[in-house]
């Protein structure tokens, strides 16, 4: 499987305040049949990284991995919080894309009720390749517009425990409406220090109810793009 959505990398946001925490949930991926992971620190209040700044965090943080002896593959993004002025940070240069290719995963406010799809189909026509990030959690938003995103170009990711774990009865509807209607591209851990890392079983899950065809699709195969630095 291939993790697009991590808070692994340790002292750079809210997600792993030490390295031990970090190595901890590279262990449970690895555990999980895990073999890449993308590392995407929040761009938000109050983590504003430089991006050259992070890129030699990250580096050293690869090294450490790998002195550890873990085998598993690391990659560089950021989850982006679009602010008002998002048109900005992607204008200016200042935030990262996945794995330096087009893909760029986004997070709105979840509190906050916005027109998704046309900011969407700003950062489309600003020449990249929008994912949103656990779109789960936006309940103001009909899971129709869902869709609306997929048809004009962006893709939709789900966390892994919102499928485990979701205690809200809402968040589970949505999500079993977004599989039923085959509107789901990426299932991340979004993980954090104080998460479980869920990605095998939330696989196992999605096997049973909706196939391994989609399992794999959603898990693996369309987070590979990514990783070989291809737009789907």
């Amino acid at each position: 499987m291939i993790d697009i959505h991590s808070h692994i990398m340790p002292f750079v946001d809210d997600g792993c305040s030490s390295i031990e925490d970090s190595i901890y949930l590279l262990e449970h991926a690895v555990e999980q049949a895990v073999t890449d992971i993308i590392l995407t620190p929040h761009y938000r209040q109050p983590y504003f990284p430089e991006k050259d700044n992070l890129k030699i965090e990250f580096e050293k943080f690869k090294n450490h991995v790998k002195e550890r002896g873990l085998n598993i593959n690391l990659y560089l993004g950021e989850e982006i919080f679009l602010s008002k002025e998002y048109k900005d940070l992607f204008l200016d240069g200042k935030v990262l894309t996945l794995n330096d290719t087009k893909y760029v995963l986004l997070e709105f406010n979840p509190c906050t009720e916005f027109e998704m799809t046309e900011i969407i189909y700003s950062v489309i026509k600003l020449g990249y390749k929008p994912i949103v990030a656990h779109f789960e959690r936006y309940t103001f938003v009909d899971v129709s517009v869902a869709g609306e995103i997929k048809n004009m170009g962006g893709l939709i990711q789900v966390n892994s425990g919102a499928i485990v774990n979701a205690l809200n009865f809402k968040i589970k509807k949505r999500v079993k409406k977004l599989f039923e209607k085959n509107l789901v591209d990426f299932v991340s851990s979004d993980a954090h220090r104080v998460r479980k890392y869920s990605m095998k079983k939330a696989y196992e899950v999605v096997e049973k109810k909706y196939g391994t065809e989609t399992a794999e699709k959603v898990f693996y195969l369309n987070a590979k793009e990514i990783i070989n630095s291809q737009v789907v």
